[in-house]
């Protein structure tokens, strides 16, 4: 549990660390990127209400066709893109980062409608279908290409792209390291006693039945027994001694 919770409190100061970097360059970043959230900078084409204009558009470029909304309000698509023989070419609907842009406070306020990628390079024709409001038809991938170009920008980008995640896992691991239970330590450590050469000989009598006792020769000189048929005959010739003598 200590080594999760470690982790945990390195990721989430890591992730402090990131996101503080993000907050503080995120006004320089902004004022850099606001010249090129303009359509006016990167712009392929210009359609106002109920006219077409001819585009070049190339097949390892995105588009994006934006609308100006008044108040974030909704407006309408009613918008064509075709190719050199009429077919209408496939476009996309904007994603979640496609966010409404603003350039200034009194700046209106463009809206993504389509996203447009060209399965080939040539020539195509835009049609703007609607009754009022004009749309612009930009190459966001160069947008977006000089835009990373700002140090700021960068630093920004680096800050939430890597510091969100990592709060997310230093939570992640903080909650598991809190919920889960204690365990005991157990300490193992191996040890290994030699034993005396008494001892071996002693586990050894005990595993294995010995004919004749066999006196230690580590221990000592102990006195030694005199065998019982040397006392017997001892015990005899005196028994006969003591007859003929009376």
């Amino acid at each position: 549990m200590g080594g999760v919770l470690r982790w945990a409190k390195i990721l989430s100061g890591c992730s402090f660390l990131l996101l503080l970097v993000a907050v503080m360059s995120a006004s320089e970043a902004l004022d850099d990127s606001a010249p090129f959230l303009d359509p006016e900078q990167f712009n392929e084409a210009f359609v106002e209400a109920g006219s077409s204009s001819s585009v070049n558009l190339s097949n390892d470029r995105y588009y994006l066709a934006l609308r100006v909304t008044e108040d974030g309000g909704d407006i309408p698509v009613e918008l064509r893109l075709t190719d050199s023989g009429g077919n209408d070419c496939a476009w996309e609907e904007p994603g979640t980062l496609s966010i409404d842009r603003q350039i200034s406070p009194d700046s209106p306020i463009y809206r993504t409608v389509r996203v447009y990628l060209p399965g080939e390079s040539g020539t195509y024709t835009l049609h703007n279908d609607a009754t009022d409001g004009s749309v612009w038809i930009v190459d966001d991938y160069a947008a977006q290409s000089e835009m990373l170009g700002s140090p700021s920008v960068l630093l920004m980008m680096f800050g939430c792209c890597f510091g969100i995640p990592f709060g997310v896992v230093a939570l992640i691991l903080a909650i598991v390291g809190w919920t889960r239970p204690d365990g005991s330590k157990v300490e193992v450590s191996a040890e290994v006693r030699i034993m005396t050469t008494e001892e071996v000989y002693e586990q050894y009598n005990r595993e294995g039945p010995v004919e004749k006792p066999v006196p230690d020769p580590w221990k000592g000189s102990e006195p030694s027994t005199p065998p019982v048929e040397e006392v017997e005959e001892e015990v005899s010739n005196r028994s006969w001694e003591n007859w003929d003598n009376g």
